[in-house]
């Protein structure tokens, strides 16, 4: 079985989104880039910038963000900031 990110995010405007089976993770911060996939590492983080979630049939991005992310146990949260 092939594992994969769980992932959640959540924004004032649309409430609470979830998306399964994600595989991989871009994020595109101003001051970094990171990928993310399967088992990575814990981690807890800020970005100001664009994040895409893909796997087999998805491809979403976002795109000129402002919010926080963590990423434990292939579930990956993200808070949107808004109204800032």
């Amino acid at each position: 079985m092939e594992t994969s990110i769980k992932v959640k995010i959540f924004s004032l405007s649309k409430g609470l989104e979830e998306i399964e089976n994600v595989t991989v993770i871009r994020v595109k911060s101003s001051d970094y880039n990171l990928l993310i996939m399967p088992d990575y590492m814990p981690l807890l983080g800020e970005v100001k910038g664009n994040i895409d979630f893909e796997n087999a049939t998805l491809s979403k991005s976002y795109t000129d963000i402002d919010g926080y992310y963590i990423n434990a146990n292939n579930e990956f949260s993200l808070i949107i900031r808004e109204g800032v």
